[in-house]
């Protein structure tokens, strides 16, 4: 128990320190969590990056993930969605694909590293990240359709970034994909098994539970009322794990139910104080996210790939997201072009990257594989190096950019 509590209590303490620093400098909280992380991990062993690595992959990070895509997709409303659909879906699609696989293509250029470490950093990276992207809007003055367009994005990439992965592994390791996601289905055709596994598993349980959920709310109110945040919890983590259980994404049936749950359900004080418990439990995710990838990292291997992971971030920041977004834009006009460019310019990487970075690191592991192993921890510092140097550069340029794409609108 002992051994449990202790890497919990210090990565809370020094989420706190994160926090106070991130304040009185003006800045996001999370590079300060990953530093601090490291320096608690690797360096000064407080936190054995052994146990951490365990405790990141099997418990934190996934569980932390869920509550994160709950919490940010029931924010939001549906008449936005419908405003944004089409650049959305350019974004969920052609925009996250493009640039997964150019940044790649990059990384095995620039390392000459094998395709498919390449392949798998892209998919890995390809997500955005709903809560810096959300903390640094509310510093900004954004107007609504590139905000919600960055928000929506950001919460619905996670899922769609996770498919990525799941395909790459199929094509490249397809043994290895049962230490991912197991299913009892058997499907011999993978693109069969992406749709039924990603897509339908996850709608069909997600709708089913929160049609159960609207029923019992509508049916029961007094009776619900005093346990209302506890049971939007059991059926929120419930469509995550039963998804799980089938072998489906439970991140895509997180997020669905979430944006079902934050539309239909009524607007009382009973929903908004399950709103602000989800901010805080997510925000606690965070925390423990943060310093638990810093602290699971091999000190070495992140000094050997510092250098290449700065240069890609920013080819991946300053180039290939804001092509990939601006070309999406041009197949649809309905949004203009410095808010595209906008758009393009503030894609923050941050928690769903940070949670998948060990997943090579893990099979590699568990199948005893020294080359896996290897790879595996070369893909996690170099994500690490993106995901930072994303952290500590878009969100301070984030008010400048805008007022400066924007200054005929001033």
């Amino acid at each position: 128990m002992y051994s449990f509590l202790a890497p919990i209590l210090i990565a809370l303490t020094l989420g706190y320190l994160a926090t106070l620093i991130a304040r009185l400098t003006g800045t996001v909280y999370i590079p300060y969590l990953i530093l601090l992380g490291i320096i608690v991990g690797p360096v000064l062993y407080l936190i054995r990056p052994g146990e951490a690595e365990v405790l990141f992959y099997n418990y934190i990070g996934p569980i932390g993930a869920a509550f994160v895509i709950l919490a940010e997709s029931s924010k939001i409303p549906r008449y936005l969605l419908k405003r944004i659909v089409k650049p959305l879906s350019m974004m969920l699609t052609f925009v996250l694909f493009v640039t997964g696989i150019t940044t790649g293509v990059v990384l095995v250029f620039m390392l000459r590293a094998p395709v498919w470490v390449g392949f798998m950093v892209g998919a890995i990276i390809s997500s955005t990240d709903p809560a810096s992207v959300i903390t640094s809007l509310r510093k900004s003055k954004v107007s609504e359709v590139p905000s919600t367009l960055l928000v929506t994005e950001s919460v619905f990439n996670d899922p769609f970034s996770f498919l990525f992965l799941v395909t790459v592994i199929l094509i490249f390791f397809p043994k290895n994909i049962s230490y991912v996601q197991s299913s009892p289905f058997v499907f011999n055709n993978v693109l069969l098994y992406v749709i039924i596994t990603q897509g339908s598993f996850p709608l069909l349980i997600a709708g089913a539970l929160f049609g159960l959920l609207y029923f019992l709310r509508i049916k029961l109110p007094k009776d619900f009322k005093e346990y209302y945040t506890a049971m939007f919890l059991l059926f929120g983590l419930s469509a995550y794990s039963i998804t799980l259980v089938v072998g489906g994404s439970g991140y895509m049936a997180a997020a669905i139910f979430g944006v079902l749950a934050g539309n239909f359900m009524p607007r009382d004080p009973e929903f908004e104080s399950y709103k602000l418990f989800m901010d805080n439990i997510s925000t606690f995710a965070a925390i423990l996210i943060f310093v638990f990838l810093g602290a699971s990292i091999n000190l070495s291997i992140l000094i050997r790939f510092m250098i290449p992971g700065v240069l890609i971030a920013l080819i991946l920041i300053f180039v290939i997201r804001p092509l990939a977004v601006v070309l999406a834009g041009s197949i649809d006009l309905s949004i203009k072009y410095e808010d595209l460019l906008f758009v393009g310019l503030e894609g923050t990487r941050g928690v769903f990257p940070a949670i998948l970075a060990p997943t090579v690191l893990i099979m590699g592991d568990a199948a005893n594989n020294i080359l896996l192993q290897y790879w595996g921890q070369a893909i996690e510092a170099i994500v690490l190096v993106i995901v930072f140097t994303s952290l500590t550069i878009q969100p301070l340029l984030m008010g400048r950019i805008y007022r400066a794409l924007h200054k005929d609108d001033v």
